[in-house]
């Protein structure tokens, strides 16, 4: 059989048989826990895309390309900001490039989508006239010379340049249709030899570095192209077996088979059927698949389905005839025809014939065999027959190239739109960005993840959301903390400034496990120590003096119940905080003395109720006369404030229940989350975190509430994100708060209430298969939901053992 390609024109690709098609790549959509609608409604686009070929043939491709991880972890460094961590991180990444290499190999499998379009030019673009015949007069003379050339002189394949606009004007116009349901890229000639080069067997290419030029020149109304440089993609030592194809190229030798769709025994229902979908997560190994459509018009199909019925009647009579009972295929093939008439008969569709056909590879023919083994099982459990055809691997082995006609009608099925449309065409689990820091790999796939956490802001095609904040979310033990730490070490080490918040002061052994940091940690631990009185004091740590007597303001009124609504006391105190707020050394002891001084009664009672926090245990953190040298300096890339004393009230606790320690404890974390929103004020050029842990003490008090929405709100602005460490969705405050929150992990969970509300948080539908996956996570494992809206399983990686030791919140065992 001759090589089928004669010319190629970027996507135009121009056959032996004088066809032309047009290929274009189908940008792979997320189908991972999308709702059925959801499903239906993608199903419904396919269907129609595959409609837009009324007359002509259509090639479907699911190509197994490679993609560098050497070539991803270096464009990867790009995005490392040039820092006083730089260094540290570029050998970081370095060695995860050479940990990934050695677990995952040097190039990890990824899936493209073709869709190659066969281009008929109709009357508009052929006029029927004397000057267009003697043009095609022309065109088949030079044609003719063309080929004479081609076979003594094998120099150059020539095109007409009218021709090759003709089918560029048809091809613009059908991309303006099929452009608006799919993401669809015209394919560009290297792009078309790539599929070509892969499908001869070439290995360890990454296809975004892959490059082949055409030797091409114009003369006068002709474009010519290098005939050697198209059959060059073909140059590789082609073996026939009897079963497999053995490709030898310079340096690497592949065994390939191609099994053929022989027969389908049931119907394929939607959703639920999507095998091509489902078969990504089903094998390690690549799978390449062409599906070939010849489309035939509705009349056509009628008059096909109707004699049809008549050679099954005849088949049929024939056994009453011999009294001998129909068999029951001969009976559901005729119930099957009758049901296919109908249905095409009211909908005045179009059917094709479908030829499907699967490659499967391997580096020796004793794992070939296991891995056809394994694909026609697969197969089979949908009800699918594969057939390994004796004689036939070059023919299929052909099919596959583009523009290729459909190499034999053994084994063609008859089918409808809606059929070829349920196979999850283009579907994947796609997760993360391209580049960036590296966190785990996809539970489904086991494909790498990596995420740029400071892309939401820059407006990048495709996301969905311009939000910075992110959320961790599950209960105890499930990996959040642990994973929430990995996730703020990797950004900061790639050029974030940080600052953790930490009221369990799990965070002390960094300094010591994280060695290499030693001199770029910060931990700020806010003992009961008469050193640190006054730290946390309002007019202490806030330079900004209105911002000083707000802070001020709400955490007295948190201490002692008083409400803005109190027309005696509320004016009392905002007065007295006012008057200190003038001073030239302003602190939360003043405020006493200033309400001490007032001629009003109640004004007296009020700052006898003041103090009497300020001498309980370590409340004097808050006040102070305004005199505190040693102040909190966040100048280090890794800040953690930690206050080891603290004693947070339990999550479902009323605040009228609140101990005298736990009313203290998160009137702190609301003064140090105010301090938060004046570290990310700064240089908006460095992205920056503010990491809450057990952010729940905050959110669930008023002044937290107000606080938090100003840390949000103002992240956006100043390329800060908030990450909030919290157990429930619910404390997440309303819809106006989640609908800020870009990223979201979620661990795992056993309240069924608490699932409920985790998937509307996603926006995704509460299946059952849903909530026992997110039910049954492990450690370490989450639901991953990304700046695109894309969501699925990861499990964090953190590659190394001192990484892991340093994270781990787990208390110690003591194993004897």
């Amino acid at each position: 059989m001759a090589f089928p390609i004669k010319f190629i024109d970027n996507n135009l690709v121009f056959n032996h048989n004088n066809e032309c098609y047009a290929y274009y790549e189908l940008e792979a959509y997320n189908y991972n826990f999308l709702s059925s609608e959801q499903r239906f409604s993608i199903y419904d686009s396919l269907r129609q895309l595959i409609a837009q070929s009324r007359e002509g043939n259509m090639q479907l491709l699911i190509v197994s390309t490679e993609k560098s991880i050497r070539d991803t972890q270096e464009k990867s460094k790009k995005h490392i900001k040039d820092t006083e961590l730089k260094d540290i991180a570029i050998e970081h990444v370095n060695n995860v490039t050479e940990e990934l290499v050695n677990s995952l190999g040097e190039n990890e499998l990824d899936y493209k989508y073709y869709v190659g379009f066969k281009l008929v030019l109709n009357d508009e673009q052929r006029p029927l006239s004397f000057k267009t015949f003697w043009s095609d007069v022309k065109n088949n003379v030079k044609s003719f010379f063309a080929s004479v050339n081609k076979n003594l002189f094998n120099d150059y394949t020539s095109m007409d340049i009218d021709e090759i606009e003709r089918y560029a004007k048809v091809e613009r116009l059908l991309y303006s249709k099929i452009n608006r349901r799919f993401r669809l890229t015209p394919l560009e000639s290297k792009d078309v030899a790539y599929l070509i080069r892969h499908h001869y067997g070439q290995k360890g290419v990454d296809y975004n570095n892959f490059n082949y030029s055409f030797d091409t020149q114009v003369e006068k109304d002709k474009k010519l192209i290098k005939t050697y440089d198209i059959l060059n993609l073909s140059d590789t030592l082609v073996e026939e077996k009897e079963r497999f194809l053995k490709l030898t190229n310079a340096d690497t030798e592949e065994y390939v088979a191609y099994l053929s769709i022989a027969n389908i025994t049931s119907d394929l229902s939607f959703p639920d059927n999507e095998i091509i979908y489902y078969q990504q997560q089903q094998f390690n190994f690549p799978i390449d698949v062409s599906i070939n459509l010849e489309c035939m018009g509705n009349k056509k199909a009628l008059t096909t389905i109707r004699n049809k019925k008549k050679e099954l009647k005849n088949l049929d009579e024939h056994a009453f005839e011999n009294n001998s009972d129909s068999t029951r295929n001969l009976s559901d093939a005729r119930d099957d025809a009758d049901e296919l008439e109908a249905i095409l008969d009211k909908t005045k569709e179009s059917m094709y014939k479908l030829s499907y056909v699967i490659r499967v590879s391997a580096d020796s023919e004793e794992e070939l065999q296991k891995r056809v083994t394994q694909v026609k099982d697969y197969y089979d459990d949908y009800s699918i027959i594969l057939e390994r055809s004796y004689g036939d691997m070059d023919g299929l082995h052909k099919e596959f190239i583009p523009s290729s006609s459909r190499y034999m009608n053994d084994y063609v099925q008859y089918v409808t739109a809606d059929m070829i449309a349920s196979l999850g065409f283009g579907a994947t689990q796609a997760l993360g960005e391209d580049t960036g820091i590296y966190v785990g790999y996809n539970i489904d796939t086991g494909k790498t993840v990596r995420i740029q956490p400071w892309a939401a802001a820059q407006g990048i095609k495709g996301t969905v959301t311009n939000a910075l904040a992110s959320a961790f979310i599950g209960s105890l033990g499930g990996g959040k903390s642990f994973n929430n730490n990995l996730l703020v070490y990797y950004a900061t080490l790639f050029g974030a400034k940080t600052l953790i918040v930490d009221p369990k002061s799990e965070r002390y052994n960094w300094l010591n496990d994280l060695v290499f940091l030693k001199d770029k940690l910060n931990i700020v631990n806010l003992t009961s120590d008469e050193k640190n009185k006054g730290l946390l004091d309002p007019f202490v740590i806030m330079e900004n003096r209105k911002d000083a007597e707000r802070l001020a303001v709400d955490t007295i009124t948190f201490l002692t119940g008083i409400s803005v609504r109190d027309a005696v006391k509320f004016p009392l105190l905002l007065k007295a905080v006012r008057n200190v707020s003038k001073m030239d050394n302003p602190g939360m002891m003043h405020i006493i003395h200033e309400l001490n001084a007032s001629d009003e009664e109640i004004a007296h009672s009020l700052a006898s109720h003041i103090e009497s926090f300020v001498d309980y245990d370590f409340a004097h953190l808050l006040f102070s006369d305004g005199q505190v040298d040693n102040t909190i300096k966040l100048d280090k890339p890794l800040n953690i404030i930690q206050i080891a004393d603290l004693i947070l009230p339990s999550e479902d606790d009323k605040i009228e229940d609140y101990t005298t320690m736990e009313m203290l404890s998160v009137a702190m974390m609301i003064v140090i989350s105010s301090f938060a929103l004046k570290f990310i004020q700064t240089d908006r050029a460095i992205f920056k975190i503010v990491d809450l842990d057990e952010a729940w003490t905050v959110l669930q008090v008023a002044q937290g509430k107000a606080l938090t929405n100003k840390l949000v709100r103002a992240g956006r602005a100043m390329n800060a994100g908030v990450y909030f460490v919290t157990q429930n969705t619910d404390d997440l405050l309303d819809e106006k708060m989640k609908n800020n929150i870009g990223m979201k992990f979620a661990f795992r969970s056993t309240d069924p209430i608490e699932i409920q509300k985790t998937f509307e948080f996603y926006n995704l539908e509460n299946t059952e298969e849903n909530e026992h996956r997110l039910r049954n996570l492990n450690n370490g494992e989450c639901l991953f939901q990304d700046i695109r809206g894309r969501t699925g399983i990861v499990k964090f990686d953190a590659v190394f053992e001192d990484l892991f030791k340093a994270f781990d919140t787990r208390p110690p065992m003591d194993i004897n």
